[in-house]
């Protein structure tokens, strides 16, 4: 990368920073970190309703988001029957962005190997198949169990509007909330995976006994909970790409934290 472009990279790691310190942002992390559902988890009180909730809301937000993401790297035909049998595309040879950086693609020439939407396409059909596992600790005995669960409008609004960042391109926008959103997510399934390890009530104590096929069903979370490598830079890459303003980014970022405490609430309220 060159100066000028590590110049113009800092701009747009500026402006994450500058969004975690939007008030909304404080706001949506002391939710999520006080949140009834995390509070449940700790106390061991989670019903076997709002585990279920959990796995069947999330089944849909799966492949909802992996379709959206396809789309924002440049896959605009990826839409598998099922993400366990689905195949990540190759990176697009050309980008889908608006805007060059002199004649150059920042990050890689011309295509998308390290495309952030790449990346996260890959880990969502990846992680696809540790759900259904996680799924049968819950007693989804099949892919098409989950299928059948009445998903709710609240949880799901969360994957609408990536669809709808989706279909508009929006991939500054998109990105900045990746960077900024996504710690808070991963936090969330870190606690949760803790809780569901240590408290007895949910049959997941293998740390004494070291049980694989315990530890196995709690993959899913852990996957989640695992913090994501030069997020920031990768987000940046494409803001800078895009010539994302700093209005372009705080709506996207604010609605999809409310729309993740939404999936929240949801879960929660599930019986």
């Amino acid at each position: 990368m060159s100066e000028n472009n590590t110049e113009d990279i800092q701009l747009y790691l500026n402006m994450l920073e500058r969004l975690r310190k939007e008030p909304f942002n404080q706001t949506t992390n002391k939710a999520l970190a006080s949140h009834p559902y995390l509070v449940a988890a700790k106390e061991g009180t989670l019903t076997m309703a709002q585990r279920r909730a959990f796995v069947g809301e999330q089944y849909a937000i799966q492949y909802s988001d992996a379709c959206s993401f396809a789309k924002l790297t440049g896959h605009d035909h990826f839409h598998p029957a099922t993400l366990l049998t689905a195949s990540v595309p190759k990176p697009p040879t050309t980008t889908t962005t608006t805007t060059t950086i002199g004649t150059n693609k920042v990050g890689n020439n011309n295509n998308h190997d390290d495309d952030l939407f790449q990346f996260l396409l890959g880990g969502e059909v990846y992680a696809s198949k540790l759900l259904l596992v996680h799924a049968q600790s819950v007693g989804f005995d099949t892919e098409e169990a989950i299928q059948g669960y009445p998903i709710t409008a609240r949880a799901q609004a969360y994957p609408s509007y990536w669809a709808r960042l989706a279909l508009t391109k929006q991939r500054g926008a998109g990105a900045a909330a990746c960077a900024v959103n996504f710690p808070a997510w991963g936090n969330m399934c870190a606690e949760i995976a803790l809780a569901l390890k240590t408290r007895p009530e949910y049959g997941y104590s293998f740390s004494i006994d070291g049980d694989e096929d315990r530890q196995s069903s709690l993959a899913f979370i852990d996957f989640f909970a695992t913090p994501i490598d030069n997020l920031d830079t990768m987000a940046a890459t494409i803001m800078m790409q895009e010539r994302t303003t700093y209005e372009d980014l705080v709506t996207v970022v604010r609605l999809l934290q409310q729309y993740e405490v939404m999936f929240w609430d949801a879960i929660y309220d599930a019986r």
